[in-house]
């Protein structure tokens, strides 16, 4: 779809990123003359936002309008991030402790804005963080649970990346704010270790080892992370929900004084 104008407005120009529901595009608003990103549903479905969008906090990507193209269906226009996501990055070697710990604050940051807002993620993976300023306000996620498109009448309830998926998820349950938390110690682990906490050959396989086996210690897998701070990694990795913390405030405080 390079070099298709949407509605009329949004000239695409290389596509970026792709994932369930959409593909993403750099594209130039022709109206202003600035490059953004274009949000392009895969499937011919709608985008219903909620009646109330809530205060864009920083950590997050900034939306600024969607539309219906009448050719190419649904889409969503945000500012252009440039810069690699955790999933770029990771691959390169672990996070030393102190990048660590700042990609840890400011998505902690990011994620207990969106449940004091009322929104749970249900979906966040590596692909979801990018690193794309300043180190004070580097970290950012891309996608936000309230601006998803209408899913496919067929979708199952199990669609989220399996590396980071919650074994109640797994065995079928809604997502809450405590399984958001155990698919952050799982990116917390990976940008440490340079491993996720369970693998396999095959998707299923992963998910047998999750339902079935606790992860490594990360203490093991990471020796120059602090004990403390690998310690609470694996809180948020138990499999027992009521085994991990209260809420996500609650986990960052804790792990202030760790």
């Amino acid at each position: 779809m390079e070099n298709t104008l949407i509605d009329g407005r949004y000239l695409l120009l290389e596509a970026i990123g792709s994932g369930g529901e959409a593909r993403v595009y750099r594209a130039r608003d022709t109206a202003t003359g600035h490059e953004v990103a274009a949000r392009m549903a895969l499937r011919p479905v709608t985008y219903a936002p909620p009646s109330t969008l809530p205060f864009f906090h920083p950590g997050w990507v900034q939306f600024h309008v969607w539309g219906t193209d009448p050719q190419h269906g649904a889409y969503q226009i945000f500012e252009l991030l440039k810069g690699p996501t955790l999933q770029q990055l990771v691959p390169y070697g672990p996070l030393a402790p102190d990048n660590w710990r700042l990609f840890v604050d400011q998505s902690l940051d990011a994620v207990d804005a969106l449940h004091q807002a009322g929104w749970i993620h249900g979906d966040l993976n590596a692909g979801n963080f990018i690193h794309s300023g300043p180190t004070e306000s580097g970290w950012k996620l891309i996608e936000l649970p309230f601006l998803h498109f209408d899913p496919p009448p067929d979708r199952s309830a199990l669609f989220g990346s399996i590396l980071t998926l919650s074994p109640e998820q797994i065995d079928g349950a809604q997502a809450d704010a405590r399984s958001d938390q155990y698919a952050l110690g799982c990116l917390y682990y990976y940008a440490a270790a340079g491993e996720f906490p369970h693998h396999g050959a095959t998707h299923q396989e992963i998910a047998i080892e999750r339902l079935r086996f606790a992860p490594t210690p990360l203490a093991a897998k990471a020796p120059r992370l602090p004990e403390a701070w690998s310690a609470w990694v694996m809180t948020l990795l138990e499999r027992d929900p009521q085994s991990r913390f209260a809420s996500i405030s609650a986990a960052r405080h804790l792990l202030r004084i760790a």
